[in-house]
C-alpha cells in the first residue's frame, strides 16, 4: 500500500515537473508577448531616430516577432549615454533595447575617459546592424572646390587655417574630421555644435569654411551644400555620386558607423536569436529601404558578429584621436 502511494506521489511530482518545464519552455518560445521598446539617446529627426523609426515600422512583419510592434522612446542626453544606461540597468528580457551607431557609441564612451556609465564591449549584446552613418566633408555650394582633392591641395599650399563645423566636440563626425585633417597636415580650428543640424546651419550661413557631418544631413540642402568626399571604404549606396577619399588619392580612412540594435547582456539565447532574425528581416524589406533612402541613409544587413567586430575596430582607430583632443 505504501509502495503504491509512493509511486503515485512520485508520478505526480514527475508529471508536475514535466508540465512546469513545458510551460516554461512555451513561455520562453512565445517571446515577444508584448511590444518592445527601443531607446534612442538623441532627439527626434536625426539619423539614429530615423533609422529606429524605420525599423519599428516593419519589425512586426518578421515572423519571429508574433506581430508585436516596437515603440521608440527618445531619451537625449550625455551623447546617448542616458538612454544606454536605462537599457543596461533594465531587465535583460529583450523588451527594452537600444539603437545607436557604433561610431557614436564608441566616441561617447572614450570621451568620458573611464567615467562612462556603460561600455558596449562589456555591457551590451549586438543584435545586428541595418544601416550606417557616413561622415562627409562638405562645403558651401558657392565654394570653388569641386572635390576633396582640390580642397586639400588649396589649404596645404596656402597654409590657411580651416574653420570647420561638426556635430559636437567628440562625436564620430568630429573625430573623423580631426583624424583626416591631422593625417594630411592641414591647420584647422573646429567649431563644435550641439547636433548635426546646427553644424549644417553654420555651413549654409557660410560662418565656417567646411563641415564634417553626416552625409544624410545634406538631404533637402543640395542647393546650399556640396559634398566633396567620404571616408568610407566604398561609396555610400545611397550617395553613389560622392567619391571616397581613397579614390581621390587621399588617406582613405575606411570608416563608417554601423547603425546597430543592442540589448543588455544576459538576455536568453532564444530571445537573442529572435531579435537577430528580426533585424535581418527588416533590413531586407523593400519598404524599409525606400524609407531610408529618402533620408539619404542606406539599408543593409550586418550580422551581430560583424557589428561587434566593427565596433571594436572603431574603438581601436578612434582612441588615439580622443587622447589627442581631450585632456
Amino acid at each position: 500500500m505504501k509502495l503504491k502511494t509512493f509511486a503515485k506521489t512520485a508520478g505526480a511530482v514527475l508529471m508536475g515537473g514535466v508540465v512546469a518545464t513545458a510551460m516554461a519552455s512555451t513561455a520562453q518560445a512565445e517571446f515577444p508577448e508584448k511590444p518592445i521598446k527601443i531607446m534612442v539617446g538623441f532627439s527626434a529627426g536625426g539619423g539614429t531616430d530615423t533609422t529606429a523609426r524605420g525599423f519599428a515600422s516593419y519589425v512586426h512583419e518578421a515572423e519571429v516577432m508574433n506581430g508585436m510592434p516596437a515603440v521608440i522612446i527618445n531619451k537625449p542626453g550625455g551623447s546617448g549615454m542616458v538612454a544606454a544606461k536605462i537599457v543596461k540597468d533594465g531587465e535583460p528580457d529583450g523588451y527594452t533595447l537600444y539603437m545607436i551607431n557604433s561610431g557614436s557609441f564608441a566616441a561617447a564612451v572614450m570621451s568620458a575617459k573611464g567615467e562612462a556609465p556603460v561600455d558596449p564591449r562589456k555591457d551590451f549584446t549586438n543584435l545586428g546592424c541595418i544601416s550606417q552613418l557616413v561622415t562627409a566633408l562638405t562645403v558651401h555650394s558657392s565654394s570653388p572646390f569641386k572635390s576633396a582633392a582640390e580642397w586639400v591641395k588649396h589649404y596645404k599650399d596656402s597654409g590657411e587655417t580651416v574653420r570647420w563645423s561638426t556635430s559636437g566636440p567628440a562625436t564620430m563626425h568630429a573625430l573623423l574630421g580631426h583624424l583626416f585633417l591631422d593625417t594630411i597636415g592641414i591647420k584647422h580650428q573646429v567649431i563644435p555644435f550641439q547636433g548635426g543640424s546646427k553644424a549644417r546651419g553654420a555651413l549654409v550661413a557660410q560662418k565656417v569654411d567646411a563641415s564634417f557631418n553626416g552625409v544624410h544631413l545634406t538631404a533637402g540642402f543640395e542647393n546650399e551644400i556640396r559634398v566633396l568626399g567620404v571616408p568610407t571604404a566604398k561609396r555610400d549606396p545611397v550617395n553613389p555620386d560622392v567619391p571616397t577619399f581613397g579614390e581621390q588619392g587621399l588617406p582613405a580612412l575606411k570608416i563608417a558607423g554601423p547603425m546597430c540594435l543592442w540589448g543588455p547582456n544576459g538576455m536568453p539565447a532564444e530571445t537573442v536569436a529572435k531579435l537577430e532574425a528580426a533585424v535581418k528581416h527588416v533590413s531586407g524589406v523593400k519598404g524599409f529601404g525606400t524609407f531610408m533612402s529618402k533620408s539619404k541613409l542606406a539599408a543593409f544587413h550586418m550580422t551581430s558578429e560583424e557589428g561587434t567586430a566593427a565596433t571594436n575596430a572603431l574603438f581601436d582607430t578612434l582612441q588615439p584621436v580622443i587622447d589627442k583632443i581631450i585632456n
